[in-house]
C-alpha cells in the first residue's frame, strides 16, 4: 500500500449522478435519483433509459441533495439483460423493464409472507437469470432469503432460506464461470460474515467460511484458484485478503483505512474505494479510490475528506463505483457525503505516467 498519487487520474468527464454499472464496449450507467441514465461511448454522451416509480412525496424531495440522501433517493442495483431489458433495485423493492419505458415496473416477489427486504445488489448469471441476496436489518428475527428470476425479472422467487440468526443480510451474489456455482456474501458481525456457494440450479448450498469479520465482504475478484477482496469492517483492520476457494484458507496481502464497500474491475485495473465510518479502528476521515493490476500492489489514486454533515442521518462519506465490470480502463466513480464531490459522478483515466 501506498500514499496517494498526485495527479493520478485524469478527469475526462464530470456530471451530476451515482455510479450504478459499468459492462464492455464501453457501456456506462449512473443514477440520477431515480433515473438511469447510460453511455454508449465511455462516458462522453449520455442518454436517459427509464425511471424508478417514485411518489409525490419522493418527488418533491428532488429539489434538495440533502433531502435525497435522508431519505436514500437512488437508485441501489441496476443489471441490463441481453434483449437490452433492465432490473434495477432501490430501498423500496424491485423493479423491471425495457430501455425507452416511462418507469420501470414492480417485480413480482414472493415473500411467503415475510416482507421483503430490498437487495443491495443484483447479478446477472447465465442465460439471464438474475439473482440477489435480502439487504436489511433482520436482527435475527426472521429469515434472509436469496431470490432468482428466470422471466427477465418480472417474478422473484425464494431459492434458499437461510435461518433466522444465521446471517444479518446477504451483500451480494457473483457468479463463477469456472465452478459454475455463485459466491454468497454475508454480513454483518459475530458469527453472522461469510463467503458461501449456491450451486448454479440452486439446489444445493454450503459455507466455505463463516463467522470471522475477516469474511465479511461486499465483492470479491476472482483470480481462478482464489478470490481477493477487501474487507467492510467498523470492527477490525479492513484488509485485503485472498481466499483459497477449494481450501478457505486466507492470506492477509495489506490493509486499508477503511471500510471497502465498493469494488470494480475496469480492463487490466482491479479497483476499491473506501468508505469513511468512525470507529475505534477507522480513524480516517477521507474516502479513497485505489487502483491496481494484480491484485496484491494497490495505489491510493484519488481521496476526499467527509463532508460536515452527520453520517447516521446523511450517509457515510463514500466513494461509489459501479457494479458489473469492463473491458477498459475507463473508470467510472463518484462521490456520496464527501467535500466538493457529493453526488457528482466523474469518468476518469489513469494517467500514462502512473506505474501500479
Amino acid at each position: 500500500m501506498s500514499c496517494e498519487v498526485e495527479g493520478a487520474l485524469e478527469i475526462v468527464h464530470e456530471l451530476p449522478g451515482r455510479a450504478v454499472l459499468a459492462e464492455p464496449g464501453g457501456v456506462l450507467h449512473i443514477g440520477r435519483n431515480y433515473d438511469i441514465l447510460r453511455s454508449d461511448d465511455d462516458g462522453r454522451s449520455w442518454r436517459m433509459v427509464s425511471s424508478l416509480p417514485r411518489s409525490l412525496v419522493r418527488r418533491s424531495v428532488e429539489w434538495s441533495r440533502l433531502a435525497c440522501r435522508l431519505v436514500r433517493q437512488e437508485v441501489r442495483a441496476l443489471v441490463r439483460l441481453s434483449d437490452d431489458s433492465y432490473v434495477a433495485a432501490n430501498r423500496e423493492g424491485i423493479f423491471h423493464g425495457r430501455a425507452g419505458d416511462r418507469t420501470l415496473a414492480p417485480s413480482e416477489v414472493e415473500t411467503a409472507g415475510v416482507p421483503l427486504m430490498a437487495p443491495m445488489r443484483l447479478t446477472r448469471g447465465p442465460g439471464d437469470v438474475v439473482v440477489c441476496g435480502e439487504y436489511g436489518s433482520s436482527r435475527g428475527k426472521r429469515p434472509v432469503r436469496l431470490y432468482a428470476s428466470r422471466d427477465g425479472g418480472r417474478s422473484f422467487a425464494i431459492v434458499h432460506s437461510l435461518a433466522a440468526g444465521t446471517v444479518l443480510h446477504i451483500h451480494n451474489l457473483l457468479w463463477d464461470p469456472r465452478l459454475e456455482l455463485y459466491w454468497v456474501l454475508a454480513g454483518d458481525h459475530d458469527h453472522e460474515p461469510g463467503i458461501g456457494r449456491l450451486s448454479a440450479d440452486f439446489a444445493r448450498f454450503d459455507w466455505l467460511v463463516k463467522g470471522k469479520q475477516e469474511y465479511r465482504a461486499v465483492h470479491v475478484f476472482d483470480f481462478g484458484d482464489r478470490l481477493v477482496y477487501a474487507t467492510d469492517t467498523e470492527r477490525e483492520q479492513n484488509r485485503l485478503i485472498s481466499l483459497d476457494k477449494e481450501s478457505g484458507r486466507t492470506e492477509r496481502l495489506g490493509e486499508f483505512d477503511g471500510s471497502c464497500i465498493y469494488a470494480c474491475r475496469f480492463g487490466g485495473l482491479y479497483a476499491i474505494t473506501t468508505s469513511v465510518e468512525p470507529s475505534p479502528v477507522n480513524h480516517s476521515d477521507r474516502a479513497s479510490l485505489w487502483l491496481s493490476r494484480d491484485g496484491a500492489r494497490w495505489k491510493r489514486v484519488w481521496s476526499r475528506r467527509k463532508d460536515r454533515w452527520n453520517a447516521d442521518y446523511f450517509q457515510f462519506g463514500s466513494v461509489v463505483l459501479p457494479a458489473g465490470e469492463s473491458d477498459r480502463e475507463t473508470i467510472l466513480f463518484s462521490g456520496q457525503a464527501i467535500e466538493d464531490f457529493d453526488g457528482r459522478a466523474a469518468v476518469a483515466r489513469l494517467s500514462p505516467e502512473v506505474e501500479l
